[in-house]
C-alpha cells in the first residue's frame, strides 16, 4: 500500500532537504577551508600556463576579428587561410604593443630606480633629522619615535639576514619571475590554438553541456558564459582605457609640477588604477612616501592632485567610459572589491567587480521572473 503525501508535506520535505544540504556544505567548507584553499592554490599554479593562454586569447580576439572579418573579408582566400593570417596578425600586433610599451617604460623606470637607490643615503639622513625633530617634542613623543625607529631597524636587519633575508627573498622572487615568464610564453602557444579553433572549442563545450544536462539547464549555462564574457569585456577594456588615460594625465601633470621620479609615479598610478575605487589610493601611498622623504611640500602637492584626479576619474571619466555596462550599483562595487580583496588579494579586487556583476544580473533576473510568476509589482 502506497503512502500518499500531501503536496504541502512534499514541499516542506524538499525545503528541509535543501536546507540540510546547504548547512552540511557550509560546515564542510568552514572545517576544511585551509585545505580547500591550499588545493585551489595548487590547482591555479598548475593551470597557470592555460590561464595565461585564456587571458591572452581573450585580449587578442577583437584584433583577430577585425583582421578576419573586415580587412580580409573580400580577399580571395579560403576561410582557414584567413583565420591563420588573422591569428598571426593579432599576435604580431600584440607583440609589437608589448615591445613598444616596455621599450619606452623600462628605461625610464630603471633610471628612476637608480636615482632613488643612489639617493637613499641622503634620504635616510633627512628621515633621521625628522626623527630628531619629533624626539624634541617631549618624553612621550620621544619614546614613541624611538620605538618606531627600533622596530624599523629590527625589520631591516631581519630582511638583510636569516632565511627570510633580502637575498633569499630576491632569489624567491627571481624564481617566481622566471616561472611567470615561462608560463607566459607557454600561454601564447595555448592562445594560438584557442584562436585558431575557437568555434570548435565552444561547440565542444556546448555539446558536453547539452549531453549531460537538460536543455533548459544547458541554455542557462550558455547564457551565463556569454554574460561573463560580456562583463569581462566591458570591464577589462574599459578599465584599461581609463587607466591609460589616468596614467598619461598623471605623467603630464607631474612633469609640469616638476615631481621627481615622474615616470615611476605615473606607471604606479596607471597600473593600480585598474583596481576600481581604491586603486589610485593604493598606488599613491608608496609615491607619497617617496616624495615625503625628498620634499614634504611636493608630497602635499601630489596628495592634493591625486585626490582631485580620483574625483574626476570616479565621477566623470570612469562612468563616461564604462557607462552603465556593468549594471552594478556603487555600493555593490565597493562590496565586491572588499570581499574579493579579502578572498584573493589584488586579483580578487580586480576580478571581484565583473564576477559580482554577473551574480547581480542573475539574481536580478531571477527575482524579476519570480515576481512575474506571482503577478506582483513591487515599487
Amino acid at each position: 500500500m502506497k503512502m500518499k503525501v500531501k503536496e504541502e508535506s512534499r514541499e516542506q520535505i524538499r525545503i528541509y532537504a535543501i536546507s540540510g544540504t546547504i548547512i552540511c556544505c557550509v560546515v564542510f567548507l568552514f572545517r576544511n577551508w585551509n585545505k580547500i584553499m591550499e588545493f585551489v592554490g595548487q590547482a591555479f599554479t598548475a593551470m597557470a600556463p592555460f590561464l595565461w593562454g585564456f587571458a591572452i586569447a581573450f585580449i587578442m580576439v577583437p584584433m583577430r576579428r577585425i583582421i578576419e572579418w573586415k580587412w580580409l573579408r573580400k580577399a580571395a582566400l579560403a576561410p582557414r587561410k584567413k583565420r591563420v593570417i588573422a591569428v598571426a596578425g593579432a599576435i604580431v600586433v600584440f607583440v609589437l604593443v608589448l615591445i613598444g610599451f616596455f621599450s619606452v617604460l623600462i628605461p625610464q623606470l630603471i633610471s628612476s630606480l637608480q636615482r632613488l637607490a643612489s639617493s637613499m643615503d641622503s634620504y635616510s639622513k633627512v628621515l633621521e633629522e625628522y626623527i630628531n625633530r619629533f624626539s624634541n617634542g617631549g618624553e612621550e613623543m620621544s619614546f614613541v619615535i624611538t620605538r618606531i625607529y627600533e622596530n624599523l631597524r629590527k625589520t631591516v636587519e631581519m630582511w638583510l639576514s636569516g632565511e627570510t633575508g633580502l637575498l633569499p627573498t630576491i632569489l624567491s622572487y627571481s624564481v617566481g619571475i622566471v616561472k611567470n615568464i615561462t608560463n607566459f610564453f607557454i600561454g601564447v602557444i595555448v592562445a594560438v590554438y584557442l584562436l585558431l579553433d575557437s568555434e570548435k572549442w565552444k561547440r565542444q563545450f556546448k555539446r558536453i553541456i547539452y549531453a549531460v544536462s537538460s536543455e533548459k539547464f544547458a541554455d542557462h549555462v550558455v547564457y551565463i558564459m556569454r554574460l561573463c564574457q560580456r562583463m569581462l569585456n566591458n570591464f577589462i577594456f574599459g578599465k584599461a582605457l581609463d587607466s591609460l588615460i589616468i596614467g598619461s594625465v598623471c605623467g603630464v601633470v607631474c612633469a609640469l609640477m616638476r615631481m621627481p621620479y615622474t615616470p615611476l609615479i605615473a606607471f604606479i598610478i596607471g597600473l593600480t588604477n585598474m583596481i576600481p575605487v581604491f586603486g589610485p589610493f593604493l598606488g599613491a601611498i608608496p609615491c607619497i612616501f617617496i616624495l615625503l622623504i625628498i620634499n614634504p611640500l611636493k608630497a602635499l602637492e601630489f596628495t592634493i592632485f591625486i585626490l582631485v584626479l580620483q574625483q574626476v576619474d570616479g565621477n566623470i571619466l570612469g562612468p563616461y567610459i564604462l557607462g552603465d555596462s556593468m549594471g552594478l550599483p556603487a555600493l555593490w562595487v565597493m562590496f565586491a572589491i572588499i570581499f574579493g580583496g579579502a578572498m584573493a588579494g589584488v586579483p580578487g579586487m580586480f576580478l571581484g567587480v565583473p564576477l559580482f556583476s554577473v551574480i547581480y544580473v542573475l539574481v536580478r533576473d531571477l527575482v524579476a521572473a519570480r515576481l512575474k510568476e506571482k503577478r506582483l509589482t513591487i515599487q
